[in-house]
């Protein structure tokens, strides 16, 4: 009886080797480098159909970054503070369950920051890739996240935004503009 016990153990980490590594951490980028204050509406498409809408606000500096998710009422369902030496997310209920919190945020960097600034937190297997308008986030071979810039000048357009992982699509459009409709992201 006492063996059973240790040969439990010995089959527990067996079956641990069998599942291979867990995925390394999606990093988030470093302060954005400039002051920036401004806000888009964001809405994000879910893979079971459902759509919710935000508006995002980011409040950047060299040293820090502030990005928020405010729902109708202006009240934050998701907060990312960034300042030197530290980084906090904070979530409420009210951000749907099936979305991750870093996911978003690196997401909302991957459109908004400058490559530069984006590939300084990269380590293996992350890298980026750039070919014409679309940006793409890979973990090894695997397509995380894709941003498809549709046009010279960011300010004034939707940029949509595919996570591959979560099977999302965010459209973050210019404050009064509308969001055009795209079809469903093709798998890379």
């Amino acid at each position: 009886m006492k063996m059973l016990p240790l040969l439990l153990t010995l089959m527990l980490a067996g079956c641990a080797l069998w599942a291979g590594p867990d995925a390394v951490p999606r990093p988030l980028a470093p302060a954005f480098g400039e002051y920036r204050d401004f806000q888009r509406d964001l809405t994000i498409r879910l893979a079971d159909g459902r759509t919710v809408r935000y508006r995002v606000a980011l409040a950047l500096t060299p040293e820090s970054s502030r990005i928020s998710l405010l729902d109708a009422d202006g009240k934050a369902v998701l907060t990312y503070q960034q300042s030197p030496g530290r980084s906090e997310i904070s979530r409420t209920p009210a951000l749907p369950p099936g979305l991750s919190a870093d996911a978003l945020i690196g997401d909302i960097q991957l459109a908004f920051w400058p490559r530069a600034r984006l590939e300084r937190m990269l380590r293996p297997p992350w890298r980026l890739e750039r070919l014409d308008d679309t940006l793409r986030l890979y973990e090894g071979r695997r397509v995380e996240a894709r941003v498809s810039f549709q046009g010279p000048n960011p300010k004034l357009t939707t940029i949509p935004v595919y996570n591959a992982r979560y099977d999302y699509l965010l459209l973050l459009v210019p404050p009064g503009l509308s969001a055009p409709s795209p079809p469903a992201p093709e798998p890379d």
